[in-house]
């Protein structure tokens, strides 16, 4: 039961620095998994206050993970990665953020937000002694997708003239989707007035 209250807590961590460092996608994460939450009430969420639909944890007991992407997650989202473990930050279990040349210090307790499905990323090894955790929070984009079809499959609307002319204009323009998801990244000039007008809370 401690174990679980203190993920637990890490998991309203994490949601609050979502909610401060990124209120649009918080917000947009909010209505939509509420929506899903309504629709089907009988779904139990992972934590408490938790809008994550998926947590994956590495019990290790050293986990090291090596530079990937996951794919399938919400590119135009933020996941959580916290660690935990006895290891010396210094020398080993450092984040690796690859496209931006990064190696950053990443001690028991850290927790970083990454777009986890567009930005490489991985970690690097700690010593054989040593042992490193790590809980990762997610959302699968296609379950957003589903959302946003009034939750249906693209497949359910059909291959006929009608069904394939209402998926391109539900999937809209691959440029302004680009635009519209870089609107959704607060500038730092921008934060505080975006926190002040998406800011929600789930609880």
């Amino acid at each position: 039961m401690a174990v679980l209250t203190a993920w637990s807590s890490l998991a309203d961590i994490c949601l609050d620095c979502l909610a401060h460092y990124a209120p649009k996608i918080y917000s947009e994460y909010v209505t939509k998994l509420n929506a899903l939450q309504n629709r089907y009430p009988t779904l139990r969420r992972n934590f408490i206050r938790s809008i994550y639909p998926s947590v994956t944890f590495n019990l290790g007991p050293a986990a090291v993970c090596k530079i990937h992407l996951d794919v399938h997650n919400d590119p135009t989202g933020y996941c959580p990665i916290t660690s935990a473990g006895t290891y010396n930050p210094l020398k080993g279990g450092h984040i690796v953020l690859y496209d931006l040349k990064l190696l950053v210090v990443f001690p028991p307790g850290s927790t970083v937000l990454i777009p986890s499905a567009t930005m490489p990323h991985g970690n690097t090894p700690i010593s054989s002694h040593e042992t490193r955790y790590t809980m990762t929070q997610h959302c699968a984009g296609g379950l957003l997708r589903w959302i946003k079809y009034g939750f249906k499959t693209m497949k359910s609307y059909g291959t006929t003239k009608a069904g394939r002319e209402l998926m391109k204009a539900m999937a809209g323009d691959p440029e302004e989707r680009l635009q519209e998801a870089l609107d959704r990244i607060s500038k730092v000039d921008e934060l505080a007035s975006d926190q002040e007008k998406y800011l929600v809370f789930t609880d």
